[in-house]
């Protein structure tokens, strides 16, 4: 059924390869950032909502 939409639409192939290279570079870029992000900072951010200290 999906098939019959897609060959319909002049151009779809095109479509379909940009949103996943989208998709692809995100999550690339987002699994980068975080091997390559400051642990020590990650494990503060992570403990922000545990943490009872007021100092704003």
């Amino acid at each position: 059924m999906f098939k019959q939409f897609i060959s319909k639409i002049p151009g779809a192939d095109i479509y379909m390869v940009g949103s996943f290279l989208t998709f692809f570079v995100f999550f690339l870029l987002v699994g980068l950032y975080l091997l390559l992000a400051n642990k020590k900072q990650l494990r503060q951010i992570g403990n922000l909502p545990l943490d009872d200290a007021t100092d704003v």
